[in-house]
């Protein structure tokens, strides 16, 4: 039997059901969020100042500036397309999920972009699953469709710290790791997010790179605009 020196935390043993293990997701309405962003691909580095808007398990809306070939970018996501226009360009883009996915090379859905941006499990607890103890935190491995994850809860916040999900069928990867947690509604959101998507093909492996730094985090039970509206002059691609 471990024992935690925090009246908070529950003693646990080696291996216990998850269903008595409080893993903290950020509970929310409206949240809006400016970030700055940078993204690695294999020769090509973008930074950027990000405004994030998000309607729980809905909508999430961006807008990018400051950098060179995403001055004026703006996109919404919803749960079965992401859209974006191109200001500067005159362009708009429209993807279904499956689109997206086949551009990563790794199965993307709107509920893992919103857990990047948040900070939470990218899939729901299952009650069979079991909880052990390494070090100073709690690791649960999921075994869902084809996926392995497995998932590193801090025991002090008990808030995801790392999460590593790896496709069975091609062994691409995605690894999240989350960093400097702070308040907000009595819970707690990392500020510092990075992700490392990780897929093979017949040139071998490549890796994107995704670092998230929010500067500022609001929440509001007010519903907040998310404007997006595409000129009949921008071209479709």
């Amino acid at each position: 039997m471990l024992q935690s020196c925090s009246k908070n935390i529950t003693v646990f043993n080696r291996s216990t059901p998850v269903k008595d293990l409080k893993v903290e997701q950020l509970n929310f309405d409206y949240m809006t969020i400016k970030s700055k962003v940078e993204f690695k691909e294999a020769h090509k580095t973008t930074n950027a100042t990000a405004q994030i808007r998000l309607k729980k398990d809905s909508v999430i809306w961006f807008n990018l500036s400051g950098a060179l070939g995403v001055q004026g970018v703006r996109g919404i996501i919803t749960k079965d397309s992401v859209k974006v226009i191109n200001k500067v360009e005159k362009q708009y883009y429209a993807y279904d999920f499956k689109e997206v996915s086949k551009e990563f090379q790794f199965p993307i859905d709107f509920e893992l972009i919103q857990a990047i941006v948040v900070g939470d499990m990218p899939k729901p607890l299952n009650d069979d699953s079991n909880a052990k103890i390494i070090g100073k935190r709690y690791v649960i491995k999921q075994n869902i469709d084809n996926f392995r994850i497995t998932n590193y809860i801090g025991q002090e916040n008990m808030k995801l710290e790392e999460v590593n999900v790896t496709e069975k069928e091609t062994d691409n990867s995605l690894k999240l790791l989350y960093k400097d947690f702070r308040p907000i509604d009595n819970q707690g959101i990392p500020y510092s997010i990075f992700a490392s998507l990780i897929h093979h093909n017949e040139f071998g492996e490549l890796e994107t790179q995704l670092s998230i730094d929010h500067s500022k985090v609001e929440t509001s039970d007010k519903p907040i605009k998310f404007p997006f509206t595409v000129p009949k002059k921008y071209e479709v691609q």
